[in-house]
């Protein structure tokens, strides 16, 4: 019977870090609608255009950063209502690259 508890015990500790990583997302789902480089970087594609429907997670632009190419997703749905870079644009942390509305 101890080894049922200490089993259940277990399972509900792994329970309890699911719902965080729920709420984290959520979070991002509530943003602003500029979309934001987190680091200094290359922007080496732009995926999407200028009216097009995004969701939120969706990502919107390819970043290189330290010879490692980072997707940069948009925090809210909506449509692009301006791109504010080109491929090849350098980019500093911070720095609005899309905006969706």
């Amino acid at each position: 019977m101890v080894g049922v508890a200490a089993g259940s015990s277990s399972a509900a500790n792994g329970a309890a870090a699911k719902p965080k990583r729920a709420a984290s997302g959520a979070a991002v789902a509530s943003g602003s609608g500029d979309v934001t480089v987190p680091m200094q970087g290359t922007i080496v594609k732009i995926l999407v255009e200028v009216g097009q429907a995004v969701e939120a997670g969706a990502a919107v632009v390819v970043l290189e950063a330290m010879k490692m190419e980072n997707q940069i997703t948009a925090e809210k749905s909506g449509s692009v209502k301006e791109i504010k870079v080109k491929p090849g644009d350098t980019v500093g942390a911070g720095d609005v690259v899309v905006v969706i509305g």
